[in-house]
């Protein structure tokens, strides 16, 4: 049997190419379901990241690790060719989750997107809503940040808002953890100032919390992280996206 099924293989490849469908080039820790895999759980934790004894130590170490996927920051395309950047610009999100060990983890990467914007041709990166964690029962992790990055630099979105409140009905509001006190649920956007895509720089991120209805900007200065609160009205009256 193996050699009429290496042919129909052969031929599928020569159709995808001929149709100039190539499949997507595999990213070292990035996961992308096969054909009937749950793909309302990513897999966990990320392979040599942490575990960290504190969330301010794995969002370091977040930061730079997804900045540094392809196209995960495109500020050097803006202006030269702002088609190309929107064609090529890849958010990746993951769960940032707290262990019964009282650790701090990141489940695998995820790039599968959906649209945002037809006209404009950008995307949004779609995070399943668990983490499936071969160590532990479903119930016992628990989610404290939906962790993504924004390659054009900009302030969390609608539908960054909007997931992020579907996830505060299916997970806790406020965690309580053991090093770090009481942690409201959260999602962050990574931002990169950098113009050199080989080596972006993490310059900071953006936080809303749902609980408290807040936003943040974080930026680094002398190496230690300035927290700014961004005004209501700056965003809140923005349009709910249409899913």
């Amino acid at each position: 049997m193996r050699g009429p099924k290496r042919f129909l293989q052969r031929l599928l490849v020569s159709l995808l190419l001929g149709l100039g469908c190539t499949p997507p080039r595999p990213v070292e820790g990035v996961w992308r379901p096969g054909p009937g895999e749950d793909r309302d759980h990513i897999p966990g934790p990320l392979k040599d990241f942490g575990p960290f004894d504190s969330y301010p130590e794995a969002l370091k170490a977040a930061c730079p690790l997804i900045l540094s996927k392809p196209n995960a920051t495109v500020g050097h395309l803006q202006n030269s060719n702002p088609e190309l950047a929107a064609r090529t610009a890849t958010e990746y999100c993951a769960w940032l989750y707290y262990t019964p060990e009282h650790k701090y983890e990141m489940s695998m990467l995820s790039d599968l997107s959906q649209p945002d914007d037809l006209v404009t041709g950008k995307k949004s990166c779609v995070l399943p809503a668990f983490v499936s964690d071969p160590r532990y029962a479903l119930g016992d992790l628990k989610y404290i940040f939906a962790l993504h990055n924004h390659p054009f630099g900009s302030d969390i979105s609608e539908r960054d808002i909007h997931f992020i409140e579907e996830m505060a009905s299916v997970h806790e509001w406020v965690i309580k953890t053991k090093n770090n006190g009481e942690i409201l649920l959260s999602i962050i956007a990574f931002f990169s100032k950098s113009k050199d895509p080989g080596a972006p720089t993490c310059d900071g991120f953006y936080q809303y919390i749902p609980a408290t209805q807040s936003m943040m900007m974080w930026t680094q200065a002398r190496g230690e992280w300035k927290q700014t609160v961004l005004a209501p009205a700056a965003w809140k009256n923005r349009k709910k996206p249409r899913l």
